[in-house]
């Protein structure tokens, strides 16, 4: 044996590996897929004289030949050409050595297992503490694992994945079910349902595709300190002679006086006999055989083969018969065809009887066969008598002496071994007391003697609270098989022996070690993995620890036996999960299964909210919907119906709609799932994407459009602004030099994130980039996209002033006027009096033909009107009546402000907020820039 310690990183304890094993190439290519360019193996210790890093084929049967310690390095840093070029032979080397240095033929190892054989991994997440999904509108989910999957294999080996998810909060309609992009229908053997808030999941469904649930899942705790462990074979070989046999009734002898078995083995020893099968060689037939429809092989042959019935198996080849099958006529046709399909029944069979009678010229052979149409189904075709040219091998006869197995040593001496009740074990034992002088001397055979000793994996602990079983998955990558020496593959058999103990309060081990052997049988060239099971006394903590305890018995034996994985699992007893709805799955690693290289559930589903806040659940995708709900739901805004306007909303919502003529335009789709999210930010993006703001007005929320306005509705001068706080900055150019926008939504068809360009070409070498949220439709993110180019585009002058109280009023991008207090003259105030039309202002004016003057009204919108000059320099004649009363009262907080402008200039102090940030009590600074009607000029270019 070899010990190969490897070294994936020199600097991290935890990467470092050791194993036994026989031959270190193999070895290495089961390690390493690519082998890392920059590793170096030395034998005995870590040191450049020691570097036995194989260059060709002389040094690699040199590596294979040294035994001891090796050591794998994996350095960090990039090795050169050269050193590439040994791990180009190293990755060939176990086939080379296979196939040039042994004589016997061997059963040939397939190489790494495709991912196309196992179920690829899950890709739904488990998010540890994170915030429950709150999915609003209609999107496709990917569902939340509650617990890490769990997986097994059934009686057919096939692999099966058990899944708890959840999609989200609440209630959704589930339109339909994938697997990556594959739909769930398509996928054989693939299970899911999903179940709503506050019911149980193993009652009824919403939605079902396959099979149903009809008991608690699995809550498993899979071990972390199995990842593909070897189950290394317990045996160690002592001794390999042609001068060894067998003496009845239980003596293993020698005559060697180079052999001395009191040195290599001791009492009470396991011992491993191999290549002890005296064997008796196969008959062969050949020629026209009748394959009868009692399934009967009849043959006539001039070869005598004495003891025929002492063969129990054959192996037919070459049997191909052709069947002729009348088709009915299809109208207009009238007479019937006939379709000839030739089928083979080639196969491996056992043998119920064999006989022979003798008839001129040679001997006629009757084979009877035992459930043949079980080993080949197209027996079946065989409805009568069909005389074809085979080839029929007989074997396995029962004359045949086969010392093969495991015994323990009941006294050893040094040429000979003294075996405990051998016959109880095999059989064979007794055939001995029938052969020359009672022994197999007279047969010389090489014969292996091997000392047993179990190699462990463990002991590791399984902290599941109340486990009731544990599950251990074993994986044969190369699959299971014994290939005798004429090439024939036999069933083979692994024997598994698991020792587990319950774990007490305190964490130590606790009571009895109980032990449990699994023998898996199989005849299998293909990998295929397999699931034992081991239900408790009683639950608690356990630990565990596995052995093989079945040897290899020669280079023909096929089976390397890794434990893929060990859960310690109990039902759970968790069947209602409250507000959320659950999704449990189950997929079988069927064909459909197999080839989806990525594995992640999805649904398409919308989210079912109570109508207006308080009404029946109704799927719906409305923001103005997910904007009430979110503001009355106790875990968000936790509002009081009285607080959110719900009619004010509602009215705006269909302002959205009637602007925009789409309903697309006041949609929201969007998965809430950051935990650091307040409300007010959950708000902000819902009322976004119908291109909208939140506002208070009062105690009440609200929403407010964002649509092109000639009329402000708040007037600033310097009589509502603190003095001396206004700032303003003309740009000759765009903000930060963008030349573009990168507007980024998802996409209702395949729900991938899309970039929309503009300018379309892609041409902008700085654009804008922005990441939408809850936006799904082309048409929102088109135009909104736009508006957003268009500010960028025609912004000119940015004003930031402090303004009093009044300011609370406004909500973000309403249009305000704003005097240009900067300037030394302004003409802006109070009014201080009214006379009918005319008034008496807090400032002198001059006033020009054509004068207009913007008034602040008291329900917050602002009224222009023509106005003449009046007696007095303070004194203005107005050319009609306000819109409403103006405030002039001493008594009053605020009065009405003003504004005078010159004809064709009203545009000039139209701005629209931006931003507004507190500043005191009674203050807030204000950061806005110039309106202009050309931000909206594409509103209705793509809806």
């Amino acid at each position: 044996m070899k010990r190969v310690h490897i070294r994936r990183d020199p600097f991290n304890k935890e990467t470092w590996t050791v194993e036994d094993v026989e031959d270190i190439c193999a070895y290495l290519s089961e390690q390493f897929t690519a082998f890392p360019d920059n590793a170096r193996i030395y034998h005995g210790a870590v040191a450049q004289k020691n570097d036995v890093t194989p260059i060709d084929e002389r040094s690699i049967r040199h590596l294979q030949s040294l035994e001891g310690e090796f050591y794998v390095v994996v350095y960090g840093a990039v090795m050169g050409w050269d050193d590439i070029l040994i791990w180009a032979v190293v990755a060939i080397s176990a086939a080379f050595s296979i196939y040039t240095y042994m004589t016997m033929p061997k059963p040939q190892v397939s190489a790494p297992q495709s991912s196309n054989n196992d179920l690829a991994s899950r890709q739904n997440q488990a998010r540890l503490n994170g915030r429950v999904p709150e999915i609003l509108g209609k999107l496709r989910a990917v569902p939340d694992l509650i617990a890490p999957p769990a997986t097994f294999f059934n009686e057919l080996n096939q692999e099966i994945e058990e899944c708890v998810m959840v999609i989200g909060r609440g209630y959704y309609q589930i339109h339909d079910c994938k697997e990556d992009q594959t739909n769930a229908n398509d996928i054989s053997g693939i299970a899911v349902s999903a179940y709503d808030p506050h019911t149980s999941i193993t009652g009824a469904p919403i939605f079902q595709i396959g099979d149903g649930f009809t008991e608690p899942p699995l809550l498993t705790l899979k071990s972390k300190s199995i990842n593909g462990q070897t189950l290394n074979v317990p045996n160690d070989q002592k001794v390999e002679s042609a001068e060894i046999y067998f003496q009845f009734p239980n003596l293993i002898k020698t005559n060697s006086p180079y052999i001395n078995f009191d040195e290599l083995f001791d009492q009470n020893d396991s011992i491993g006999i191999y290549g002890a099968e005296f064997l008796i060689d196969d008959a062969v037939l050949a020629g026209n055989t009748i394959l009868t429809t009692e399934n009967q092989l009849i043959i006539n042959s001039a070869v005598d083969i004495s003891g025929v019935s002492n063969f129990h198996e054959v192996i037919l080849s070459g049997a191909l018969i052709k069947v002729t099958t009348e088709v009915s006529p299809v109208p207009p046709e009238t007479e019937s065809a006939y379709v000839e399909n030739y089928y083979d029944l080639s196969g491996r069979y056992k043998v119920t009887h064999a006989s022979k009678t003798a008839i001129p010229g040679g001997f006629s052979y009757l084979i009877s066969l035992r459930n043949a149409q079980a080993i080949n189904p197209n027996w079946q075709y065989v409805t009568q008598d069909y005389t074809v040219g085979t080839n029929i091998r007989l074997t396995d006869n029962s004359g045949s002496i086969n010392l093969n197995g495991t015994y323990i040593i009941e006294a050893v001496s040094v040429n000979e071994i003294k075996l405990s009740n051998p016959d109880l074990l095999n059989s064979d034992w007794v055939k001995v007391n029938f052969t020359p002088d009672q022994n197999t001397q007279s047969q010389p055979l090489v014969v292996r003697l091997d000392k047993l000793n179990n190699s462990w994996v463990g002991w590791y602990n399984l902290d599941l609270e109340n486990t009731e079983e544990l599950i251990f998955n074993f994986f044969f990558q190369n699959g299971l098989f014994y290939q005798d020496s004429k090439g024939g593959v036999w069933s083979d058999q692994m024997t598994a022996l698991i020792e587990y103990q319950y774990i007490s309060e305190t964490g130590q081990p606790a009571g009895n070690i109980y032990q449990q052997y699994f023998s898996i049988s199989a005849a299998s060239k293909s990998a295929f993995g397999t699931t034992r099971r081991i239900a408790l006394a009683h639950t608690g903590k356990v630990r565990f620890r596995i052995a093989r305890t079945t040897p290899t018995k020669n280079d023909k034996t096929q089976d390397l036996t890794k434990i893929r994985d060990v859960y310690a699992a109990s039902r759970s007893k968790i069947l209602n999960y409250g507000d959320v709805t659950v999704v449990r799955s189950r997929t079988l690693g069927t064909d459909g299964a197999l080839s989806l290289k990525e594995r992640k559930l999805n649904m398409l589903v919308t989210r079912k909210l109570p109508v207006n806040g308080t009404g029946a659940l109704t799927p719906t995708r409305s923001a103005a919907q997910a904007f009430i709900y979110l503001a009355l739901d106790s875990k968000n805004g936790r509002r009081k119906l009285s607080e959110v306007d719900v009619a004010q909303i509602l009215a705006e919502e269909q302002e959205v709609i009637h602007y925009f003529n789409n309903p697309k335009a006041a949609e929201f789709s969007y998965t809430i799932d950051d935990e650091n999210l307040a409300f007010e930010e959950i708000a902000g993006m819902i009322a976004s994407a119908c291109f909208s703001e939140p506002t208070r007005f009062g105690s009440k929320l609200r929403l407010h459009f964002e649509q092109p306005k000639n009329t402000p509705v708040l007037l600033f001068n310097h009589r509502n602004k603190v003095p001396k706080s206004e700032k303003r900055t003309y740009s000759f150019g765009i903000n930060k030099d963008y030349d573009g926008i990168e507007f980024e939504y998802t996409s209702p068809d395949d729900d991938a994130r899309v970039t929309y360009l503009i300018p379309p070409d892609g041409s902008a070498k700085n654009p804008m980039s922005i990441k939408s949220s809850g936006i799904r439709t082309e048409e929102q993110a088109k135009t909104r996209a736009w508006r957003e180019w268009n500010k960028l585009f025609y912004q000119r002058v940015s004003c930031k002033f402090d303004a009093l109280d009044e300011s609370n009023l406004l909500a973000r991008n309403d249009p305000i006027l704003i005097a240009d207090n900067v300037k030394v003259k302004t003409q802006d105030g109070e009014v201080e009096t009214v006379n009918g039309l005319t008034l008496d202002l807090s400032q002198s004016v001059e006033i020009l033909a054509g004068d207009s003057i913007y008034l602040q009204m008291p329900d917050g919108t602002v009224d222009l009107i023509g106005c003449q000059k009046g007696t007095e320099s303070n004194q203005i004649i107005l050319n009609r009546a306000p819109l409403l009363p103006l405030v002039v009262e001493n008594d009053r907080y605020v009065k009405t402000t003003y504004q005078i402008v010159r004809a064709g200039e009203a545009s000039k102090s139209m701005f629209v907020l931006t931003e507004m940030t507190p500043q005191s009590k009674m203050t807030n600074s204000l950061t806005c820039v110039n309106y202009d009607s050309r931000y909206y000029e594409k509103d209705h270019a793509f809806f």
